[in-house]
């Protein structure tokens, strides 16, 4: 893993992660890119939530883009 990143293990409904992949397909991004964009938004629309948002976007940003195909291949297995 890479030091700038974190994994995030979870368990996730099954009948749901069909959901998850097709609203992401639907959307041309991977599953990993449907799931930050999501949380994002969720965030950008938190009061509670106090955050540098413009520099945690920057370096999102640059993150989801550096690995757009790598993740977007790894979805579609």
């Amino acid at each position: 893993m890479r030091k700038d990143t974190v994994r995030l293990t979870f368990d996730f409904p099954s009948n749901l992660h069909t959901f998850l992949k097709m609203a992401a397909a639907k959307e041309g991004v991977s599953m990993r890119a449907y799931i930050v964009d999501s949380l994002m938004h969720k965030m950008d629309h938190e009061d509670k939530v106090d955050l540098d948002k413009d520099a945690f976007r920057k370096e999102l940003a640059k993150m989801t883009k550096k690995d757009a195909k790598l993740m977007k291949d790894l979805s579609v297995r």
